[in-house]
C-alpha cells in the first residue's frame, strides 16, 4: 500500500555559530520529492525549546536527525526519550536501541553472548579493568560512549595504554575500550527495515589506496572521516572481489546485531576483514547512522537500485507502518500511534 503524504518534521542539531550540515537539506528535498511537507525543527542545547518546537510543529512524523544534544554525543539517547515520552512517531532507533549501541561495551558483551565475531578487548573503569583475554599491542583505545572516532588512539606498549585510559577518563568522563587491532579489510553494511525482517545492503570498503604511508596504520580515525578530501586519501568504494562465503559471513552477522542490540529502521555495521585468517570481525553498530547522499549507507542502497530519495523514503515507509500512519486503519495500532500526547 502507498504511503499518503505526510507532514514530516526534520529534527536536527546545529549550534548557533556552526554551517548547516548538508543532509538536513538532502533529506527535506527527499521528502518534499515523495510527497511528503517537511517541516525543520533545529535543536541545539535547550530542551525547552525542543520540546516547544515538536509541540507546535504538529507533524505526524518526525525524522530524527540528532547524533548528539548540547554538544555532548551521550545525549543522543535522550532526544529520542523525550519524543518516546510525548509518544511522538519517529524514525530510527528507540531509547533501548541507542542506549545498548551507544555503550561499546555492553554491545560487544551482547554480541559475544550471540557468537558474533569481535576484536578481543578489556574495558578500563578508572579504577581497574576486565579482559575477555590475553591482548596483543597494538590496541586501539576509545572512550565507550563516543562517537565519531573522539579520543580513539593507537597505543603500542602498556604506557601509552595507561596513558590514553587516563585522557579519556579525565577529557571524557568516561571508561575505556582496547581492542586488538586487526590487519585487514574496512568494510562497511547498512541495514534497513524492520527488527523482524532487516535487510542488509551491498558492502562498502574504505579502500585506503596505494599512497597510504606504511608508517601509518590503517584505520579509520578522525583525520580519516573528517579531513580533506586529497589525491590518495582513503576512498568509499564498492569491492567486486567479496567471495559469497564471505559476504554470507558478513551479513548474518550484521542481522544478528540488529536483532541483538534492538535497532530498527537504519543502521550501519562496521566491520573488519582480517588479511591473515579472511574472518570478519564486527568493530562497531551506529543506530541512526550519518545519512548524507554519499554515505556509506547511501552508496550500498545505491547498489541494490536504490536512489537517495528512495532510501529515505524507505526509512519513513517502515517508521510509518509501525506507527500506523499514512496508510489507512491498521489492527492492532494502538490510538495514541498516531496521536501524539501534549508536550506542553
Amino acid at each position: 500500500m502507498a504511503l499518503s503524504p505526510l507532514r514530516i518534521a526534520v529534527l536536527y542539531y546545529q549550534p548557533k555559530d556552526e554551517p548547516p550540515d548538508p543532509v538536513r537539506e538532502q533529506v527535506c528535498d527527499a521528502l518534499r520529492r515523495a510527497g511528503h511537507t517537511p517541516v525543520d525543527i533545529r535543536v541545539d542545547e535547550s530542551l525547552t525549546d525542543l520540546v516547544r518546537q515538536v509541540s507546535r510543529c504538529q507533524a505526524d512524523l518526525v525524522f530524527n536527525l540528532c547524533e548528539t544534544f548540547a554538544d555532548d554525543y551521550r545525549l543522543e539517547v535522550n532526544v529520542a526519550a523525550v519524543l518516546e515520552l510525548a509518544r511522538v512517531p519517529f524514525t530510527g532507533s528507540g531509547t533501548a536501541g541507542l542506549l545498548l549501541a551507544q555503550d561499546k561495551i555492553l554491545a560487544k558483551q551482547l554480541l559475544q553472548f550471540h557468537g558474533v565475531l569481535t576484536p578481543r578487548f578489556a574495558t578500563f573503569d578508572g579504577t581497574s579493568f576486565q579482559t575477555s583475554g590475553d591482548l596483543s599491542f597494538p590496541l586501539i583505545v576509545k572512550p565507550a560512549r563516543s562517537d565519531a572516532s573522539m579520543g580513539l588512539g593507537v597505543e603500542r606498549d602498556m604506557e601509552g595504554l595507561a596513558r590514553r585510559v587516563r585522557l579519556i577518563r579525565e577529557e571524557y568522563d568516561d571508561e575505556a575500550l582496547a581492542e586488538e587491532f586487526i590487519e585487514g579489510r574496512e568494510i562497511y553494511v547498512g541495514v534497513l527495515g524492520e527488527h523482524a525482517r532487516p535487510e542488509v545492503l551491498p558492502a562498502v570498503e574504505l579502500d585506503f589506496g596505494k599512497k597510504w604511508s606504511r608508517k601509518r596504520m590503517k584505520i579509520a580515525d578522525r583525520e580519516v572521516k573528517f579531513g580533506p578530501d586529497t589525491p590518495g586519501s582513503p576512498q568509499l568504494v564498492m569491492p567486486k572481489d567479496l567471495s559469497d562465503e564471505l559476504r554470507g559471513r558478513i551479513e548474518r552477522a550484521a542481522v544478528t546485531a540488529f536483532r541483538a542490540l534492538k535497532l530498527r529502521d537504519y543502521a550501519r555495521i562496521d566491520f573488519r576483514v582480517s588479511s591473515a585468517t579472511n574472518e570478519p570481525y564486527l568493530l562497531e553498530v551506529n543506530p541512526n547512522p550519518y545519512l548524507e547522499a554519499k554515505s556509506e549507507v547511501a552508496l550500498g542502497a545505491r547498489e541494490i537500485g536504490l536512489s537517495y530519495p528512495e532510501l529515505i523514503e524507505r526509512i519513513v515507509e517502515v517508521a510509518a507502518r509501525r506507527h500506523g500512519l499514512g496508510m489507512g486503519n491498521q489492527p492492532g495500532v494502538p490510538a495514541e500511534a498516531s496521536e501524539p500526547a501534549s508536550l506542553s
